[in-house]
């Protein structure tokens, strides 16, 4: 008897530890991109958008990452989130009113995330090795107002050099939720791929318009018969807001092509 209960234990536990298969039909061969959400995500040890975070996201063995991306006054790409660098950072303001050498010295200070410094796009890259094996996710945070050619070629430009310098062109997606960047940026390189950022509707319709890549969504706002309808029209979908195994599984069953994770360990054990 006491024979028989340890082997159907030990059948259990083997069955609980069966890797989960799904059938996944996508535009991205057929496989789902395991990403980290600025990094390792919302609430781990590093903060979002720090230099560790991203690197600890991309050694664990993620296909690679979002990073936010905001501009200097001088023209410098910073990977920052919040509008005010005072929400969490030792420093106050916002980025697009400063220099760099007037912000470069900042620090996080939400605990358990003190001494972490903010970091430019060129400094993270710079300092990743194999850059063209991962695929990066540029969210464009553009919080200044302003509308100008000037200040849209400024800004689109900043990201070309950036993505010329270390040949990232044909791994990298640009998010922007601003039609007037992504009209400017589609003028001056037609062939850098954008996904939008909008309700579902309004994204698909941007999408057809300027002739882009995807669509960012978070994961609650679109349906598995959503995702099918923008594959149908051609158009890749990458999802947000999976910030639990649930999440990140509910994602993964609706086929989406990317998945922007707070949960990156287990969304790399689930899909690899």
């Amino acid at each position: 008897m006491k024979n028989r209960i340890t082997l159907f234990f030990l059948l259990f536990i083997a069955s609980s530890c069966q890797k989960e298969e799904f059938d996944i039909l996508n535009l991205n061969n057929n496989q789902i991109s395991a990403l980290g959400h600025g990094g390792m995500g919302i609430g781990y040890t590093y903060p979002m958008n720090s230099f560790e975070s991203i690197l600890n996201c991309l050694n664990l063995g993620a296909d690679g990452t979002e990073i936010d991306v905001q501009m200097t006054k001088d023209s410098v790409l910073v990977a920052f989130h919040d509008e005010y660098l005072e929400n969490s950072t030792n420093f106050s303001g916002q980025i697009f009113n400063k220099k760099w050498n007037e912000i470069s010295g900042a620090v996080y200070t939400d605990q358990p995330y003190t001494n972490y410094g903010l970091i430019t796009l060129d400094e993270i890259f710079s300092n990743i090795s194999n850059l063209t094996e991962y695929t990066f996710f540029l969210d464009c945070k553009n919080f200044n107002p302003d509308t100008s050619s000037a200040y849209l070629n400024t800004f689109n430009n900043a990201l070309i050099k950036i993505i010329d310098k270390y040949n990232l062109e044909n791994n990298t997606y640009i998010e922007f939720k601003r039609t007037d960047l992504i009209r400017s940026l589609k003028i001056i390189r037609p062939d850098l791929k954008i996904f939008v950022y909008k309700t579902f509707d309004l994204a698909l319709e941007l999408v057809n318009e300027f002739q882009l890549q995807g669509i960012t969504i978070s994961v609650d706002k679109i349906s598995k018969d959503e995702v099918m309808k923008a594959h149908n029209n051609g158009t890749m979908v990458a999802v947000f807001n999976t910030h639990s195994k649930n999440r990140n599984i509910e994602a993964i069953e609706k086929n989406v092509d990317f998945i922007q994770s707070d949960k990156v360990k287990h969304l790399i054990k689930t899909l690899k």
